[in-house]
C-alpha cells in the first residue's frame, strides 16, 4: 500500500502543478481580456473562452485535491451528535461514496469527449470534448484517493485517531 500511496501522491503532484499553471494562465488571460476591452475597446473573442477552460481544469483539480486532503465538505454534525462506535463506520460510507462519485464522474463524462470531439469551441476552435478529459481523469483520481483512504480507516481507525498518531509521530521526531 506503500508504494500505491507514494504513486497517487506522484499523481496528485503533477495535478497540483497542472492546477497552479491553470490558475496563472486563468489570471493572464482575465487581465488580457480586461486591458484589452477596457483601454483598447477591442476584447479578443477567445479571452472568456479560455478563462473559462482554465477555470473548469482549476476546479476538478482542487475538487480531488480536496477529498485528497480531506477537505471537502462533511456532515460531521451528525458525526459528532452519535456515539464513537458509529463514527468509524460513518467515515467509511463517506469515503465509499466519493469512491462512487469518482466512479460516476468518470463513467459518466468520459463518453463526451467521443461524442463532441468534433464540435468545436467558437471562440478557440478547441473541440467542446476536451473539457470533458480532465474531469474523467479527476473522477478515476477521486476513486484512487478513497480506495487508500478507506484501507487506512480499516487499518488505522477514524481521521481523527490519525491525525492524533501522525501528530505524536511528529512529536517524537521532533
Amino acid at each position: 500500500m506503500k508504494t500505491y500511496k507514494k504513486i497517487i501522491r506522484m499523481i496528485c503532484t503533477v495535478f497540483e502543478i497542472v492546477a497552479a499553471v491553470s490558475l496563472g494562465a486563468m489570471v493572464v488571460v482575465v487581465s488580457i481580456h480586461i486591458i484589452m476591452r477596457y483601454f483598447f475597446h477591442n476584447a479578443p473573442g477567445w479571452g472568456e473562452e479560455m478563462a473559462r477552460q482554465f477555470m473548469i481544469l482549476f476546479c476538478f483539480i482542487a475538487m480531488a485535491l480536496g477529498v485528497r486532503d480531506k477537505l471537502h465538505i462533511a456532515l460531521t454534525i451528525v458525526a459528532d451528535r452519535v456515539l464513537k462506535n458509529f463514527r468509524l463506520p460513518l467515515e467509511i460510507l463517506g469515503k465509499v461514496l466519493i469512491f462512487v462519485l469518482g466512479i460516476m464522474m468518470s463513467s459518466f463524462m468520459g463518453p463526451y469527449f467521443t461524442k463532441l470531439k468534433f464540435n468545436r469551441l467558437p471562440g478557440t476552435g478547441i473541440p467542446v470534448g476536451y473539457q470533458y478529459v480532465f474531469p474523467t481523469m479527476v473522477g478515476v483520481l477521486m476513486s484512487l484517493i478513497a480506495v487508500y483512504q478507506i484501507y487506512d480507516h480499516f487499518k488505522y481507525g477514524t481521521d481523527e485517531e490519525q491525525r492524533k498518531k501522525e501528530e505524536r509521530l511528529k512529536e517524537t521526531s521532533s
